[in-house]
């Protein structure tokens, strides 16, 4: 019979030079919980292994297990999320517990360990592998293609093959969420399960490619930036990796997904609105369980419009201090915005042209302005000087008068 083997890694915990983060953990404990759900994942609780914060031997030793239980007939899943790095030659390490910037090589598990393994005809015929973090894409790099060796199971797991899914491409960063516990990408993977949303084809089966299909649209709802991928040989995007429990509120989620609008964060319309709130009813939702679902559905959205926003108030504030911006502030404004915010260029470009538009405006007026006070002193200065001899002329005749006048009464008395 086979067996669905799983390990899951989370390292939140490092060396000098590296960030700690809080989710990895958090998503070791999601995806377990969906994996080992007998009405989704049905992996056997004594088949899923976790590892916390390893060092490399552990980690290694714990990736070996995986791959060495498993036979030919089995599906297995290895799971990693914490920060990954790259060296010169784009070669990708999984950082352990121990990992610093200064020695990684020797500290970090390179990737072609476990390329090495997955090579390995001995081992499994099914094997789904998910990364989520930094430079994740660069596993392709060195990950040779099998041939296609057949065996009748697809009833069981899903058709055969090796597939990779990535959070990242292989030159970027992944994000972890500053107001959620989970990493952006396992997210929308617990979620596509837990929901059913994933099941496109509502076959009542998640496959490996309509889980990565559904995740990768939710991350770039909230993050464009960010590229997932997926690598696969054979028809290894056909591997089965959950059922679908088709519950009243998947139900109602898959509702929801009609009737939004994913510009705006907002249901579409008014009529909209009011078809969701009859389905509810008839679904014997509660009107909070309902909204909460709402919300869930639009909160990529939502996200990436608070980035826009905090994106225009910070572009705003530092032309006001300075238009146009010097190189060093537009290239740390730029890495702000791709690292942190996870926009596009074409994202923002639209805002960054309103904006100097408005600046450029109110620069145009102010010289106008400017133009019409430098015009209108040299108008007054004018008058001025042509006054100034008219005003001497005419105190002249005035003091000629009286002096003629003493003159003219002195004769009169002699």
């Amino acid at each position: 019979m086979p067996r669905k083997l799983a390990l899951l890694i989370g390292v939140s915990e490092y060396g000098e030079g590296f960030d700690p983060l809080t989710a990895p953990p958090n998503d070791v404990a999601a995806l377990q919980r969906v994996l080992e759900n007998p009405a989704l994942g049905g992996f056997a609780p004594a088949e899923v292994n976790t590892l916390i914060n390893p060092g490399p031997i552990e980690m290694q030793q714990g990736i070996l297990q995986l791959f060495s239980r498993s036979t030919k007939n089995d599906l297995i899943l290895l799971f990693f999320s914490g920060h990954g790095i790259t060296n010169d030659d784009n070669h990708l390490y999984f950082c352990t517990r121990r990992t610093s910037k200064v020695d990684y090589l020797a500290t970090a598990v390179p990737a072609r360990f476990i390329q090495g393994l997955s090579n390995t005809l001995n081992y499994a015929k099914r094997q789904v592998m998910i990364l989520d973090c930094c430079y994740s894409g660069a596993f392709a790099e060195g990950w040779q293609r099998k041939g296609d060796i057949k065996i009748n199971l697809e009833r069981e797991l899903g058709k055969e093959g090796r597939v990779v899914l990535t959070s990242s491409s292989a030159t970027q960063v992944s994000f972890q969420q500053e107001d959620a516990d989970l990493s952006l990408y396992t997210q929308y993977l617990v979620e596509g399960i837990e929901t059913g949303g994933a099941d496109t084809d509502r076959d009542g089966e998640v496959k490996v490619r309509e889980l990565h299909d559904y995740a990768k649209r939710k991350v770039q709802e909230a993050k464009p930036k960010m590229k997932p991928d997926i690598i696969a040989d054979d028809e290894g995007y056909d591997i089965l990796l959950s059922r679908v429990n088709i519950d009243a509120e998947s139900r109602f989620q898959q509702l929801v997904e009609k009737y939004v609008d994913h510009q705006r964060g907002e249901i579409i319309n008014q009529r909209s609105q009011e078809i969701l709130e009859v389905q509810a009813r008839r679904l014997n939702l509660a009107s909070e369980d309902a909204s909460a679902i709402i919300s869930r559905v639009l909160e990529p959205t939502r996200r990436r419009l608070k980035s826009l926003k905090r994106y225009r108030q910070e572009y705003e504030a530092e032309v006001q201090k300075q238009y146009p911006l010097d190189d060093r502030t537009r290239d740390n404004l730029r890495e702000w915005q791709q690292a942190v915010l996870g926009l596009e260029d074409s994202d923002v470009t639209g805002i960054q042209t309103e904006i100097n538009a408005a600046i450029e405006k109110d620069q145009r007026q102010h010289q106008i302005l400017k133009q019409q006070q430098h015009s209108e002193t040299e108008r007054v200065g004018l008058e001025s000087e042509t006054q100034q001899p008219k005003e001497q002329s005419h105190l002249f005749l005035k003091t000629f008068e009286f002096e003629t006048a003493k003159i003219t009464q002195v004769e009169k008395k002699g």
